[in-house]
């Protein structure tokens, strides 16, 4: 151990690596030791390039705590907003005791905003509601939420608390209220946003969420015909009654046993030739009953055409009703809806899980996720599955 110059050692990136892998196999004594040469030099360390991961590393060290707590007290909020140091209080936020761990977090009051919305801050805003589910951070989310919504590191914040709040059982009634009286529609097919609204959909109370359906269900063919919208338009069909599906359904198809001419139906005709409009369409059809699914996969393959995503719908609905029977195993069951952020490609099988669509949806993803309408319509269009990659973070 080199006693004596252990700060020198840690901001040299060979002996921070050394350290990292030594300081934790000391004994009780020359942890100690360690500490209090370490201690008055924390705050510096957890900012620097290399020091940073030595102090990440002594966090989960309980003969450290003090130290580091003392070393934080007071810097919560700067160290949050550090690209290094926000890795330090994160790391030690996940090890130190309850008590230890809402003292520090109280320093964030006042300062939600300021921290959620940046790049570093915002990680930190979620790690320490995870750990301390402290209501101030519910609280001043909420009252900001619009401006939160359109930002991409707050609407991280805004979609992790509504996860971590209602699955803690806390009231997330104002936050979802603050997205009802403000610009609901704009945020459901806003870039960033519309995480927000599928978040306060899927963990919103009853009353709320039949609010905003009512509010977004008229919407649901506009906001169809655009990446982003197209993710909440699938939602509100997830979630939406018999009597809403049948609505949307009369929109598309038309009124039921009615003969129609095809130049009728241009909304159908909309959504078939749209990248984004044809899976709403096949999650319409997934939620019709039998009679009312026939008779519209009918007047699906009357509109098939070589510039529209008909036979990528039919063969989508085939596979569902193969799965529904029994007919063929099913990879995944629906959408694997991702509330973190930091994982943002949304694998969705609606085929039969074709290799060759898995292996261009992953290929598709490392060069950066198939991000727009022709990549994805080359992607239909080279595979009957209808595998697809959709972002779905930020």
């Amino acid at each position: 151990v080199p006693w004596g110059s252990l700060v020198a050692t840690a901001m040299d990136p060979k002996g921070s690596r050394e350290l990292q892998q030594l300081l934790p196999k000391l004994s009780k004594g020359q942890l100690a030791r360690a500490r209090d040469e370490l201690a008055p030099h924390m705050h510096a360390l957890s900012r620097h390039t290399f020091g940073n991961y030595l102090v990440s590393k002594l966090a989960p060290l309980a003969p450290m705590h003090a130290a580091l707590a003392a070393a934080f007290r007071g810097r919560v909020v700067e160290l949050l907003c550090h690209a290094q140091g926000s890795r330090v209080v994160q790391a030690y936020l996940a090890a130190a005791a309850p008590a230890e761990a809402e003292s520090l977090v109280s320093e964030l009051d006042g300062h939600v905003v300021e921290c959620a919305l940046d790049t570093h801050g915002s990680w930190g805003v979620c790690v320490a509601f995870r750990h301390t589910h402290a209501p101030f951070l519910v609280a001043q989310v909420a009252k900001h939420v619009a401006a939160l919504c359109t930002q991409q590191h707050g609407v991280r914040v805004v979609q992790q608390l509504l996860h971590e709040a209602a699955s803690a059982g806390m009231d997330i009634s104002a936050a979802v209220g603050s997205l009802l009286e403000g610009e609901l529609g704009y945020l459901a097919a806003h870039p960033f946003g519309n995480y927000a609204v599928q978040a306060a959909l899927r963990h919103a109370a009853p009353s709320q969420r039949v609010a905003m359906l009512d509010a977004l269900l008229p919407s649901t063919l506009a906001l169809s015909g655009s990446k982003h919208g197209s993710n909440v338009a699938e939602m509100l069909l997830m979630l939406a009654s018999v009597e809403q599906l049948e609505a949307v359904r009369r929109q598309i198809f038309g009124p039921p046993d009615t003969p129609v001419d095809l130049a009728e139906l241009p909304q159908l005709r909309a959504l078939m030739s749209s990248p984004f409009g044809n899976y709403v369409l096949q999650a319409l059809l997934r939620k019709l009953k039998d009679g009312r699914r026939s008779a519209a996969l009918q007047l699906v393959e009357r509109h098939i055409s070589d510039d529209n995503f008909g036979r990528a719908i039919l063969a989508a609905a085939s596979s569902a009703e193969g799965r529904a029977v029994g007919v063929f195993p099913s990879p995944s069951a629906g959408r694997r809806h991702s509330d973190h952020l930091s994982f943002p490609v949304d694998v969705s099988w609606d085929g039969m899980g074709c290799l060759g669509a898995l292996c261009l949806s992953r290929g598709a993803h490392a060069a950066g996720g198939v991000r727009d309408g022709a990549a994805r319509h080359v992607a239909l269009r080279g595979l009957v599955c209808g595998t697809r990659s959709r972002e779905r973070g930020v």
